[in-house]
């Protein structure tokens, strides 16, 4: 989807908001249950933190649009600097897996989904939004910041107002923004610069091919991304649907 700078930005009506937080059961304040996901997210992030090139760290889904029952998983985005995202992957995937919190194919409630990563140069969703998206504009209106370093939520908001008018919920960003319990700013430079390239370059390497392998031998479903600077392994994209129902 291209946007050129007199074209009409997608917006959606009260309305239309509504139907969509009817179909999803969509509450307009957390539950306990919603409230406890958060806290569990706060209290593992700080295993995740330290990672090299680690951007921020959202939750997103049913969670953050506080439709989540006592058996949802908890979906992460996570962002990282250029350069990082394979590092920042691997380390991620492999820490909450020596603490059995990552969800697996047996194991899925209350474990974190580690589907989606992306390095802070597609934080512009409107490269694979699609036209009238309305489940992608939630999406982006949804998103829960939990770790934000260098004011990446702000960019985000801005860079995704390049092709919706969220002017309507701007109450919603504010809120969003309450989620943050640990942002700071930091240099995207440090001495160990190189050396992190270097991993990042290896890991890539030898996992690129294996997820580019198992990506076709589940016929390439529709809305997953394998690219330079996304990862989205969200098999069941309901965007197309949705577009037609709400």
């Amino acid at each position: 989807m291209n946007f050129s700078a007199n074209k009409k930005l997608f917006s959606v009506s009260q309305e239309k908001h509504e139907k969509f937080k009817k179909y999803f059961w969509i509450k307009n304040n957390p539950t306990q249950v919603e409230i406890e996901f958060y806290k569990k997210t706060e209290n593992y992030i700080k295993y995740i933190s330290w990672i090299p090139g680690l951007r921020m760290i959202w939750i997103w889904n049913s969670i953050s649009m506080n439709c989540a029952t006592p058996d949802s998983d908890i979906d992460l985005y996570i962002v990282t600097t250029p350069n990082r995202m394979w590092l920042v992957r691997i380390l991620v995937t492999f820490v909450f897996q020596i603490l059995w919190v990552r969800k697996t194919p047996k194991h899925h409630a209350w474990r974190f989904c580690l589907s989606f990563f992306s390095t802070i140069n597609s934080l512009n969703f409107s490269k694979f939004a699609l036209e009238e998206d309305i489940y992608l504009y939630f999406w982006v209106l949804y998103f829960k910041p939990i770790l934000d370093i260098n004011n990446n939520y702000n960019k985000f908001v801005e860079q995704n107002n390049t092709w919706s008018d969220f002017s309507k919920y701007s109450n919603i960003i504010s809120e969003n923004k309450k989620h943050i319990t640990c942002s700071k700013n930091i240099s995207d430079k440090s001495i160990f610069s190189k050396l992190w390239d270097i991993f990042d370059i290896l890991l890539k390497k030898i996992f690129l091919p294996k997820t580019l392998k198992h990506y076709e031998k589940i016929w390439k479903p529709y809305g997953v991304i394998i690219n330079s600077d996304m990862l989205k392994f969200h098999n069941w994209d309901v965007r197309k649907k949705m577009r037609e129902i709400i």
